[in-house]
């Protein structure tokens, strides 16, 4: 019993605690769409508690990781030049992901899903991991991370959809008569007053 005892404190000390702070939301940057086996580069930030940069040393490993049933791959991002702002190259075949943040020593975020050839679908964050803004000057410039506004709490827009034009109905058949007859009658009463007089 003592020994149970024991392994569960350790496993109580271990593990990463959501209560402690021990959480982060992945955001994307807005995306193109996503076209099969062409490689495209996509930006993402990890902000600890859904609003600031990791603080506490190096956060390890981030990227993107996309499942697909018992398929799943993992890209590994690079650190961009604003705190927390990352970029990651990757290629998939056509088909219908599960999309995640890896987000180094914190657990993966569920970001949402993506359809290839598609866009992103992503869902909003789940507000209990997004924390009330803080009182430190903002650690960013120009180049921030998509928070703050209400278009955070709903998903980056995706890349412009086209959509295309319906097509145009056919004239109905009456009209099309009327406009034959109207430019035959024409022809007729033309030809009529340019004729050339004939003198006896």
């Amino acid at each position: 019993m003592r020994i149970l005892a024991l392994i569960c404190a350790f496993l109580l000390i271990s593990a990463p605690s959501a209560h402690a702070g021990g959480w982060a939301v992945t955001y994307l940057d807005p995306v193109p769409s996503i076209q099969p086996s062409v490689t495209h580069t996509v930006g993402y930030w990890v902000l600890q508690h859904g609003t600031h940069p990791f603080t506490g040393g190096d956060l390890g490993k981030t990227g993107l990781r996309f499942k697909s049933g018992a398929d799943s791959r993992e890209f590994v991002g690079v650190p961009l030049g604003q705190p927390a702002h990352y970029a990651v190259t990757f290629t998939l075949p056509a088909g219908s992901y599960e999309v995640f943040g890896v987000q180094g020593m914190f657990q993966d975020h569920s970001l949402g899903s993506l359809t290839v050839p598609g866009t992103f679908l992503v869902k909003p964050p789940d507000p209990q991991l997004v924390m009330p803004g803080s009182t430190e000057p903002s650690p960013w410039d120009e180049i921030a991370p998509p928070i703050g506004t209400p278009a955070v709490s709903a998903s980056p827009a995706p890349a412009a959809a086209v959509t295309p034009a319906e097509p145009s109905e056919p004239a109905p058949m009456w009209l099309v008569g009327l406009v034959v007859v109207a430019a035959a009658g024409l022809f007729v009463v033309l030809r009529k007053r340019l004729r050339p007089v004939r003198r006896r």
